[in-house]
């Protein structure tokens, strides 16, 4: 499977922000950042140009084993990719404001891979998870121009599933939002964006905790019926 194929597969068959709902000061696809800081500090504040990963974690301790993620993981994955060609990719880990998980995050820092920080909300700080939309072990990837282009959940935000990785290589080579100078051949990129959604209705990915309960609907205006995604993915091939 191509690397645009299984990038899309990993947009189509996720939990995603979606780009027409949520709160207004949330995150939307392909819409930049919202605005945040933590200590007087703006992390995203530098990052025009480079593909940039914002992990939002909690010290493991206090997740139930069945569902935890270990911070240094994200490690072994930036090496991987970096070493594949992947570079220029900034990663960055935002601990939950809770007052538990502060009081536990020298931990979460300790579990980090080096070189990629963590970032602690204090209590006069706002809480930069409720800012992004985002919740326990969620990948944001914001593109060249600083665009959220992915926003995946669990539980396919798990490393051993492909989609964050997909989601990093296919954000870090294709302008999938548009209007991007900052990645070569964006107006090629453009067209062939435009090209295939043109030809994707609006999916709904509804899941619960496991994988084999998720069920993807495709939604025509007021109704919704059953989906076939690789029936979509063999269109887009």
């Amino acid at each position: 499977m191509g690397l645009l194929v299984l990038a899309l597969a990993a947009w189509l068959g996720l939990g995603l922000a979606s780009a027409s709902e949520g709160a207004d000061n949330s995150s939307q696809l392909c819409q930049e950042a919202p605005a945040w800081s933590i200590n007087g500090l703006s992390p995203m504040e530098g990052a025009m140009g480079q593909v940039t990963v914002v992990a939002l974690l909690k010290p493991p301790t206090l997740a139930p084993p069945s569902h935890c993620f270990h911070p240094h993981s994200l490690g072994g994955l930036r090496d991987k990719l970096a070493r594949q060609g992947t570079v220029d990719v900034h990663y960055m880990i935002v601990n939950e404001k809770a007052p538990l998980s502060r009081a536990m995050f020298r931990e979460l820092e300790r579990q980090a891979p080096p070189g990629i920080p963590v970032f602690q909300p204090e209590r006069e700080d706002p809480d930069v998870w409720q800012i992004l939309g985002g919740d326990k072990d969620d990948f944001l990837v914001y593109d060249r121009c600083g665009r959220l282009a992915f926003h995946i959940q669990l539980p396919y935000s798990f490393l051993h599933f492909p989609y964050v990785e997909s989601a990093i290589r296919f954000t870090h080579s294709k302008d999938f939002c548009g209007n991007c100078s900052l990645y070569a051949n964006t107006t090629q990129e453009v067209r062939s964006r435009d090209a295939r959604w043109s030809r994707l209705p609006s999916l709904l990915w509804h899941c619960t905790s496991t994988l084999s309960s998720c069920q993807g609907q495709l939604r025509v205006g007021s109704h919704t019926q059953p989906w076939l995604r690789g029936k979509v993915m063999r269109g887009l091939e």
